[in-house]
């Protein structure tokens, strides 16, 4: 060997040769195997800081020297809730409701008879379907350039 560079060339060669032949595992996998089989830390006796319990879990954070609430603190109101005033309908606010109502009562006839018909439905008029297929699946197809100047044509001389 004349230099460190052909050593280490060498060195790496070997492993890669030993990697091709199955002896051993390639770098990061032999990594990986000494993480996996390392024994887990214990953290049981660790101690947080409330502060810090308190910033990450906010309001539902209880110090672990007082127990939790068991019940939700009553709400009680000082104020006693002021009585709606009764409203008063005169004559002409009841003429004017009636005949709203006869109104509604027309539109709700004249959806019922248009329901009815068949005249509305969930597809507004369209075939049901994909509406980017070509037209002639939709049942009429589309009139070329050429049958159109033929019928205008004829139509013209007649």
């Amino acid at each position: 060997m004349d230099s460190i560079g052909d050593f280490a060339e060498s060195l790496i060669l070997g492993q890669v040769e030993d990697i091709k032949k199955g002896k051993s595992l390639p770098p990061k996998l032999e990594e990986a195997k000494a993480t996996a089989n390392a024994p887990a830390k214990d953290i049981s006796n660790v101690q947080v800081p409330d502060e810090m319990m308190r910033q990450i879990l906010g309001e539902g954070f209880h110090p672990q020297d007082t127990p939790p609430a068991e019940t939700m603190p009553e709400l009680v109101w000082n104020e006693p809730e002021p009585e709606p005033e009764p409203t008063v309908i005169t004559e002409e606010t009841a003429q004017e409701l009636v005949s709203l109502l006869e109104e509604v009562r027309g539109m709700v006839s004249d959806l019922k008879e248009i329901t009815s018909a068949g005249m509305l439905g969930a597809h507004f008029g369209m075939p049901p379907g994909n509406p980017k297929k070509s037209s002639a699946s939709r049942g009429y197809r589309k009139p070329s350039r050429s049958s159109v100047l033929k019928d205008s044509i004829r139509r013209r001389l007649r």
